[in-house]
């Protein structure tokens, strides 16, 4: 994979990892693509917008191959969960800051 969208497609597919059942995964990470892709169209962002098809198409790619073969790729699942869950924890940290400042 290009290194380009590696973390992009990696955060996409660790949020999807957020609902256990593989159905409700690839429903709403594609209702998640249509909705992210309609947004870039209607501002204008072609780079978001080429951006977001792209790694849209691969974390769906995936989850269609989870869905029929009822396999899970561990590794890559182990990774998209720890770039999610430091993206998690780096939103964490910007609220506590921004709650000290508010006070």
């Amino acid at each position: 994979m290009h290194k380009e969208y590696e973390e992009n497609f990696l955060t996409i597919l660790g949020y999807s990892y957020r609902l256990e059942d593989i159905k409700q995964r690839l429903f709403f990470t594609f209702s998640e693509a249509v909705y992210a892709i309609d947004l870039d169209k209607l501002m204008r962002n072609e780079d978001s917008m080429k951006l977001n098809s792209i790694v849209y198409i691969l974390v769906l790619d995936e989850l269609i191959k989870e869905y029929l073969t009822n396999e899970t790729n561990q590794e890559q699942k182990q990774k998209a969960l720890e770039v999610y869950k430091k993206i998690e924890q780096r939103k964490a940290a910007e609220n506590k800051k921004y709650h000290i400042y508010q006070y």
